[in-house]
Order: structure tokens, then C-alpha cells, then sequence
């Protein structure tokens, strides 16, 4: 009887350890796959804010004067006095209260220099004998219309964002397009820095 309660003792103690080794692993795989869907569900909620971002971003690169300035659309261009730079029925160039009532269209087409190169013309929607004319600012004369020609420099413009995408200065080597004070009319400022050189631009 002693011999037999002696070996059930070592067996039984055996059994007791294997219980507890086999709990050890379950409890680690338990751990671990408990940890896996936590790192699966934080992936997907970060790669949205990414992508919302990206998509904010866009307008606001995009209205940098881009789809205004690439030659696709007819604008109005509105001074800070509230007019609108127009052509005249004598093929000249002013301001007026009313484009929709203008003698001629009073709508432009902003685009690249044809050709290449860095600078702008722009041109009106309103033709002379079938042909547009374009802006012209000479050093120590009236802005005024003359025949496009990508080469001539009096023609080729920079147009710079301001305070908002639509809100522009207009300046060649000539100086910058701006509103006379005193007369509300066109005139050439030396360097821009005035209110009366900004313009804003609209999609017509």
C-alpha cells in the first residue's frame, strides 16, 4: 500500500504541471490576438484624414488663380472703386458702372503667352474687324487696346495673387494697372502698392 500512494504522488504532481504549462501558451494566444484587431482598426481611421486633407487642400490650390488664368474662361474684371475694366466703342480701354450694359462685351480671356513663356495677355471677348485685341501698358501713356502680339512686352502681364485667390495686380514692365484717384479712371501706378491696383476677377 506505501509503495503504490508513492507513485501516485510523482504522477500527480506531473499532472499539475502540465495543467499550468498548458494554460501559459492559451493565455498568450489570447494576448496576441486580442492586440491584432486593435492595430487593424486604428489603420483605416488614419488613412481617411489623410485623404479628407488632401481633398481640402485642392480648392485652395486650385482657386490660386488657376482655372481663372489658363485661358478658358471669360471674366469680368472689377476694380476696387466697383467698376469694371471694359473696351470702348473707339477701341480704347476704360472703366465702366455696368459691363452688361457696355456698347461691346466687356468680358476678357486671361491666358498664357502664347508660345510659352512666363506672363499673361489679356484679351477681349469683343472683336475688331473678326480679331481681339489685347491690354497694352506702355511707360508714360494711357493703358490702352492694341493688335495681340505674344512678343510685344507693353502686352505681356503678371498677374500675382493678393488677399484671395480671385483678388489680382495687374503689372507689366511698364508698372501697374491701377484706378486714378482722382478721376476714377485707367492709369499706370509705378510700383502696385496702392488699394486702387487691386482687381478682382469673375467668372462671367
Amino acid at each position: 500500500m506505501r509503495t503504490t500512494s508513492r507513485a501516485l504522488l510523482p504522477i500527480s504532481v506531473l499532472g499539475v504541471a502540465l495543467a499550468l504549462a498548458g494554460c501559459s501558451p492559451a493565455a498568450d494566444g489570447d494576448s496576441s490576438s486580442s492586440s491584432s484587431p486593435t492595430s487593424e482598426t486604428t489603420a483605416p481611421t488614419s488613412e481617411p484624414t489623410e485623404e479628407d486633407t488632401a481633398a481640402t487642400s485642392e480648392p485652395t490650390e486650385g482657386a490660386a488663380g488657376g482655372a481663372l488664368l489658363d485661358g478658358s474662361q471669360e471674366l469680368e474684371i472689377e476694380s476696387y472703386a466697383g467698376t469694371f475694366l471694359a473696351p470702348t466703342v473707339e477701341g480704347g480701354v476704360a472703366l465702366v458702372e455696368d459691363p452688361a450694359a457696355n456698347d461691346v462685351p466687356a468680358q476678357w480671356i486671361i491666358g498664357p503667352v502664347e508660345g510659352g513663356g512666363d506672363g499673361y495677355q489679356l484679351t477681349t471677348v469683343a472683336l475688331t474687324d473678326g480679331e481681339p485685341s489685347c491690354l497694352t501698358l506702355v511707360d508714360g501713356a494711357d493703358p490702352s487696346l492694341g493688335s495681340c502680339d505674344p512678343a510685344d512686352a507693353s502686352q505681356v502681364f503678371s498677374v500675382a495673387t493678393l488677399d484671395s485667390p480671385e483678388q489680382v495686380s495687374i503689372s507689366n514692365e511698364a508698372g501697374t494697372l491701377a484706378v486714378d484717384a482722382e478721376s476714377g479712371s485707367l492709369t499706370v501706378h509705378p510700383d502696385g502698392a496702392e488699394v486702387s491696383s487691386t482687381f478682382t476677377l469673375a467668372a462671367s
